[in-house]
């Protein structure tokens, strides 16, 4: 990997997710709900989506029925994500600092489903799958008792 495309796919993503856990912390502890919170970020990523496509003129995936639907599941399962973090810091008290590391290992989740949807199994080296498995659990453990 190139050190531009470990900036762009690596880099960058995890600067901004990491500051979206901050900012959801954020947002709750100044009174937000988990509703306002959702509807904010949502009609903000909207936004964001309908100007990018304005502007790079790409609004002709709208008409992909599946690549849309599949869309919304995303949304689904990161709004559901999203609702059950804000749950565990504003209503549990759980800190940002426990929550992080283990919301983070969902590289795990991603990686077996390209494997089983995408039929990614003869791309991946079974071994060191495993091993990282355990390096990504151990690791999120580690972290997020580290006092």
């Amino acid at each position: 990997m190139t050190s531009n495309g470990l900036v762009v796919r690596g880099i960058i993503p995890a600067i901004c997710l990491g500051l979206g856990t901050l900012f959801v912390r954020a947002s709750l502890v100044a009174g937000a709900s988990i509703p306002t919170y959702l509807a904010i970020v949502g009609t903000t990523i909207g936004a964001l989506g309908w100007l990018s496509m304005a502007i790079t003129g790409h609004a002709a995936g709208l008409g992909a029925t599946s690549g849309t639907a599949w869309a919304a599941c995303m949304a689904v399962a990161w709004s559901l994500a999203i609702a059950c973090m804000s749950y565990a810091m504003g209503t549990l008290k759980i800190p940002v600092s426990i929550i992080a590391p283990f919301t983070n290992s969902n590289c795990i989740v991603a990686r077996a489903g390209g494997a089983i949807v995408s039929s990614e199994w003869n791309h991946i080296n079974g071994t060191r799958a495993l091993a990282g498995t355990l390096l990504v659990v151990a690791g999120a453990t580690a972290v997020a008792t580290a006092k």
